[in-house]
């Protein structure tokens, strides 16, 4: 099965494809670059994580806020599952001056086979 990919962007009259695994990066992406209550139709969607200020997020409670992500993936990315969310450092440099970064893993289902999941995510 084709997924649509992210942006979208409509080529000689079709939307560009994508596979089931980069559908999920696709979706967990938006989860996570979207602020609770910026969509009006959904203001549930999206993750707590913009709540703070990038100073918390070096200072507050790690836990707190992997469950907070793996929550929202719970809720809003129904493909994946066995969910788990961890912080990585990254090397600090100007264009990601955090230097952090969300691994995501679980498990999802494709053809009736269980696949393992795994991608990161920068933060700030």
């Amino acid at each position: 099965m084709d997924y649509l990919a992210l942006p979208l962007v409509l080529r000689e009259g079709y939307l560009s494809r994508t596979s089931l695994e980069e559908s999920i990066t696709f979706s967990i992406g938006l989860i996570f670059s979207t602020r609770m209550g910026m969509m009006p139709f959904a203001p549930e969607y999206g993750c707590a994580l913009w709540e703070r200020e990038y100073s918390d997020l070096l200072t507050a409670n790690k836990a707190d806020i992997r469950a907070s992500l793996r929550n929202a993936i719970d809720l809003f990315e129904k493909r994946l599952y066995n969910v788990s969310v961890s912080f990585t450092s990254v090397a600090n440099h100007a264009s990601h001056p955090l230097g952090m970064m969300v691994r995501v893993r679980g498990n999802y289902r494709e053809d009736g086979e269980e696949k393992r999941y795994e991608s990161n995510f920068l933060v700030g």
